[in-house]
């Protein structure tokens, strides 16, 4: 079940992280919320991102590890 922003403290984020958020959040869950195979998935699918989730793929681009380790941490901090 995917759950809202507000309910995971995606509002604690910018907005660039909050895109990378719910976008690796919604993938999170339709990959039976494991994190590794989530990642894999995305890094596969770059391309796939790049053009039809541009919003997503830059702000991808724009996180620094610590930013995008920061968005992984609130999706699993529930767990």
């Amino acid at each position: 079940m995917w759950r809202s922003y507000e309910a995971m403290n995606f509002k604690n984020l910018t907005s660039e992280e909050r895109i990378v958020a719910n976008f690796i959040n919604e993938a999170f869950e339709e990959h039976n919320q494991s994190m590794i195979s989530t990642i894999v998935w995305i890094n596969n699918h770059v391309n796939h991102l790049a053009s039809q989730r541009p919003d997503v793929h830059r702000a991808m681009n724009n996180l620094t590890n610590k930013q995008f380790n920061r968005v992984i941490a609130e999706i699993l901090l529930p767990f």
